[in-house]
């Protein structure tokens, strides 16, 4: 009978690539509070994940939900300066991108999806416009700054989860 090494170690790193349970090592507790998942990046208090997969708005944000957090909410010019680099050097490019913003319960009220306060802006000149009054939801990277646009539409997104 051949021995099941080959698959222990596929069992292995297919479950967490270098998992610590597969080497026998015991992560440090501080570096697992202070630090995000995998495919997950670390600003401030809070982890970003970055999903190439386009979805409407509504199912971008029940998968942010699923992972454990929401589409993400940005609350200073350095946070939106960050997901813009984050977002240009996982993917190549500068692309139009769903974050958590909303305005569907009150059209110009906006929201964010996490229900932290909408204390900053980055709107785009002219934006938001609700243009055809069907514009509720929030991109980022449309001209460099935000846009409402349909939550029909597909993009990729950016999830956020507090550590």
């Amino acid at each position: 009978m051949a021995s099941g090494f080959p698959f222990a170690l596929l069992l292995c790193l297919s479950i967490g690539l270098l998992a610590p349970s597969c080497y026998g090592q015991t992560p440090d507790p501080e570096l697992l509070d202070s630090s995000c998942s995998p495919g997950w990046t670390l600003f401030g208090s809070r982890c970003f994940s970055f999903n190439f997969q386009g979805k409407t708005w509504v199912d971008a944000e029940h998968f942010c939900k699923a992972t454990g957090g929401n589409l993400a909410s940005v609350h200073s010019e350095e946070e939106h300066e960050f997901l813009r680099t984050f977002i240009h050097q996982v993917s190549g490019e500068n692309r139009r991108t769903w974050i958590g913003g909303f305005d569907s319960v009150q059209p110009g009220v906006w929201m964010w999806s996490d229900g932290s306060p909408f204390d900053y802006k980055s709107w785009a000149p002219g934006e938001p416009n609700n243009g055809g009054g069907t514009e509720h939801c929030l991109e980022i990277n449309y001209k460099d700054k935000w846009n409402d646009n349909e939550c029909n539409k597909i993009f990729p997104f950016l999830c956020s989860k507090k550590l």
